[in-house]
């Protein structure tokens, strides 16, 4: 599997990129080490590099452990590094950007705290450099735990390219991994891993899909992450008649700023559900009685608690059927639960619930809409489901005719919209702008659109016959007020067709950076 595959080492620009883009790539790749050199004065030793991500479909189930569909893309973010001999562990970062400005920092270790890297909340002023420490402290907490001892953490100089956050601490735990000499033995999925607790560091509680689609993509294929009981990753073959076209909407959206009252409060108002559902069903799991992170059973660990038995769609179909029952009783699937009503309902004290839940990561809500985001998570996951089994009948059963005339094909967009609608149903994490921008879309050909990511902001994924490509997108840049703005090249970022790519790496530079070598 994907996940106990070594992390990778390119011997060229050439062995990561689609031929038709090798050469901007080279040149991009050129420019970075010759700035490095400016920047720094001696040229990088390495490059690391990790790929931003889509998802085609499973949109806010991974961190209730159930499967996901994304796909690495070729747009990636990559930092040229040079390890330092500073007996102070001093990091110097820039990016060749400069609207991201440059910054320095310290390594510290001291009995009491451990490693410090001076990381700075979002709140208080902590910007871009915060994917940059926050992946070297979970590798000195795993790698040097007692401090610097007989072998110490060097010190590193850093010039970055690209934009994309999960991309970015996958990219930023590898840097670390290959400065110090540590990639011996280290697997993909021990990368995933990482890159998941750096994250964590943030307090931006994700779960797993983006760090996973980043560091374990495949060329040409999806990839069907499950969680539990283990990570595994398997291709799934889109099917070539069909493009991946992703549209910014540009609306602002910060997702780490926002989490007590967005993202976290999504993951806390499921995990109240799981625990809600299990205490109802009667399920006697031993964790049932912890409290705190012992305590907290995600949704598809408490599915296959209660169902254990039947198909993964009969699984999902019949705890959807059986929600209502439970968590929309007393009106509460409309107005949303109390925190006194869940405590209530849970089988725990205030003081046990407290720990495992609320004082899980920060949220701020008067009333939790338990019921909404329980059946978006199963609805989703019979999507991700069935979106996987038809990409295998196409891949076994290709169609004689055009794409857009195979109803197989036709569902794949169905199901796009049916997530999309969920998205903004019952999730409620759409914006207005998002709405607009995924209502062109679909007005100018696509089989199927949806926000995908985070939500209140960020990307809308459709999915379209490729020889309808150009046209959609020359409609959609045209037609989208958001993109008057643009330049011709800011334009491209915007909205551009990929194809999924092979997934994060390291560049050892043992001769200049150039022409795809």
């Amino acid at each position: 599997m994907a996940a106990q595959l070594p992390v990778p080492f390119f011997n060229a620009v050439a062995d990561i990129y689609p031929a038709n883009t090798v050469p901007r790539e080279g040149a991009r790749w050129a420019a970075l080490a010759s700035q490095f050199e400016t920047a720094y004065g001696a040229p990088p030793t390495a490059v690391a590099r990790a790929p931003g991500r889509v998802n085609i479909l499973g949109e806010h189930v991974d961190y209730s452990l159930f499967p996901v569909l994304p796909a690495a893309i070729e747009q990636d973010i990559i930092i040229a590094l040079r390890p330092t001999s500073s007996s102070e562990r001093k990091c110097r970062l820039a990016n060749v950007l400069p609207s991201f400005k440059p910054c320095e920092f310290t390594l510290t270790h001291s009995a009491e705290k451990g490693w410090d890297a001076g990381l700075i909340p979002p709140k208080e002023g902590g910007g871009w450099e915060n994917y940059v420490k926050v992946a070297i402290l979970e590798c000195l907490a795993r790698y040097f735990p007692d401090g610097p001892g007989e072998k110490a953490p060097v010190g590193l100089d850093l010039l970055v390219s690209g934009n994309s956050s999960a991309a970015f601490v996958v990219s930023s735990v590898l840097m670390f991994l290959v400065a110090n000499g540590l990639t011996e033995g280290i697997t993909k999925g021990d990368v995933v891993k990482m890159a998941i607790a750096s994250e964590h560091r943030m307090g931006l509680r994700t779960g797993g899909m983006d760090q996973s689609a980043s560091a374990l993509g495949e060329e040409s294929s999806l990839l069907h992450i499950s969680f539990h009981p283990t990570l595994e990753a398997t291709p799934v073959r889109l099917p070539a008649s069909l493009a991946v076209v992703i549209t910014n909407s540009l609306a602002p959206h910060a997702l780490a700023d926002s989490a007590p009252e967005r993202y976290n409060l999504r993951v806390v108002e499921v995990l109240v559900a799981s625990r809600l559902l299990l205490h109802a069903w009667g399920i006697d799991a031993p964790r049932m009685t912890k409290a705190g992170e012992e305590g907290r059973i995600w949704l598809k660990e408490a599915l296959d608690l209660w169902a254990q038995s039947g198909s993964e769609v009969e699984v999902y179909e019949r705890a959807l059927k059986a929600l209502p029952a439970v968590l929309g009783k007393d009106g509460r699937g409309e107005r949303g639960w109390t925190r006194e009503e869940m405590i209530e309902a849970s089988g725990m004290s205030e003081e046990a619930f407290t720990k495992t839940y609320l004082d899980f990561v920060p949220t701020r809500a008067s009333h939790y809409h338990l019921l909404k985001r329980a059946e978006h998570t199963f609805a989703e996951s019979l999507r991700v489901a069935r979106f996987k089994e038809l990409c295998a009948d196409i891949a076994a059963n290709p169609a004689a005719g055009p794409a857009s005339a195979d109803p197989r094909t036709a569902e794949l967009g169905t199901l796009l919209d049916g997530s999309h609608d969920s998205l903004r149903d019952l999730f409620d994490c759409t914006v207005p702008e998002v709405e607009h921008l995924r209502d062109l879309c679909l007005k100018h050909g696509s089989l199927g659109s949806r926000q995908t990511g985070g939500g209140w902001g960020g990307a809308v994924i459709s999915l379209l016959p490729v020889d309808q490509v150009p046209d959609f997108l020359a409609k959609v840049k045209a037609e989208f007020p958001s993109y008057a703005k643009l330049n011709a090249e800011e334009l491209d970022e915007a909205a551009f067709a990929t194809m999924p790519g092979v997934g994060a790496g390291v560049y050892i530079v043992d001769a200049p950076v150039a022409n795809g070598h």
